[in-house]
């Protein structure tokens, strides 16, 4: 099995478990946002400091989801795109995939009770993508340069 082959098993795996997480109730804003509450208080419990507000969470809560939302897409990104290197245009195929991939997520989340669907996160996806490819680039064109 060539390295191309293996690149996009992986990507087509990642996909499967994005589109997984995509269907579990655990990952609403509500639900994350309860959990984040829970650790906050018990964290000020144990070191005995005022609670945080409803504000603060709120906070927590919306940098942990669009952190997830970079992270998870940059990654689908960077799976694409080795799965692809060798062809014309790889970076921006890896780019557009993973942007119809993060569309078609919110999409498919906006069936899912307590879920909500947005362009801002496909934007957050496409933005998260394209660092990671734009990091992929210049340490590739970097370690070519070391090479030559």
């Amino acid at each position: 099995m060539t390295k191309q082959k293996k690149w996009a098993i992986a990507a087509i795996v990642w996909m499967i478990c994005i589109f997984c997480f995509t269907q579990l109730p655990y990952f609403t804003g509500e639900n994350t946002s309860k959990a984040i509450h829970k650790v906050v208080e018990t964290e000020h419990k144990a070191i005995s400091t005022p609670n945080a507000d409803n504000h603060e969470v709120g906070i927590l809560n919306l940098a942990l989801r669009k952190s997830t939302h970079f992270l998870v897409f940059g990654l689908l990104a960077f799976l694409l795109f080795k799965s692809l290197e060798a062809k014309r245009f790889s970076y921006l195929l890896a780019w557009l995939i993973t942007f119809f991939y993060a569309m078609t997520d919110e999409y498919h989340q906006s069936f899912r009770p307590g879920r909500v669907s947005s362009f801002r996160d496909v934007l957050i996806d496409s933005f998260g993508a394209f660092i990671f490819l734009t990091v992929s680039y210049l340490v590739n064109r970097r370690m070519k340069a070391k090479t030559h």
